[in-house]
């Protein structure tokens, strides 16, 4: 799981434009270049404080328990932003470092999502819903296949990928891919996560794939 993690961060912080952040009050070590006349400062990650016991007492809170590879991935590091295009993942701020994972679970609507299950942890890259754990059966570690809510549709997608170490494995090759508009890497999601984003999640990836295709052919 570290090597999963090191290879998702380095791919993660290896472009430019995901390592910037408006200045807030951050530690000196975090940052990477002056403070723009705009307010613009690139960052770097620095090495995360919380332990098992902070994820904890989130869990107690909003009654969820969380995959034991997502609390090693959000705790390894500090760092600001993690927009993947197609998925947003919850930073940690050193500021208010859990604040983002907290926020996803502290609203109406994942209130009724917990009830029934589904533990929300990110949103969709095009603001269409969270992204949630599907905990209704129960798996070792709690490593729980991954799920969509469509808050439009108002409906839970098949599983997406199946697990979070899958996730990230996806996420770094989507985020290391150099190919146009990033589309085709989705196709390697397949072959990534055959039992997840190549089994029941084809559907979904390939409607995603087609439709970033498509908008990439209308910018040239």
């Amino acid at each position: 799981m570290k090597n999963i993690i090191e290879d998702f961060f380095k791919a993660y912080c290896s472009d430019d434009t995901n390592v910037t952040a408006v200045y807030r009050n951050v530690p000196k070590e975090m940052m990477a270049s002056a403070v723009s006349e705009s307010g613009w400062f690139s960052w770097t990650p620095i090495k995360g404080t919380l332990d098992y016991d902070d994820y904890k007492k989130v869990e107690q809170k909003f009654n969820v328990v969380f995959p034991k590879s997502f609390i090693e991935w959000h705790k390894t590091y500090f760092f600001l932003s993690c927009d993947c295009s197609i998925i947003r993942l919850p930073f940690s701020d050193p500021g208010k470092p859990i604040g983002e994972v907290i926020d996803e679970l502290n609203n109406d609507m994942a209130k009724e999502l917990i009830e029934m299950g589904l533990y929300p942890f990110g949103q969709d890259g095009n603001d269409g819903g969270p992204f949630v754990f599907d905990a209704r059966l129960e798996v070792e570690n709690n490593e729980f296949p991954i799920r969509f809510f469509d808050t439009g549709l108002n409906e839970v997608s098949e599983i997406l990928f199946s697990s979070f170490p899958k996730l990230l494995e996806c996420l770094t090759h989507f985020l290391t891919s150099n190919g146009p508009g990033g589309y085709e890497a989705i196709h390697d999601f397949f072959a990534i996560d055959p039992e997840g984003a190549g089994k029941t999640g084809v559907d979904y990836w390939l409607e995603l794939a087609n439709a970033m295709k498509w908008e990439y052919e209308q910018e040239d």
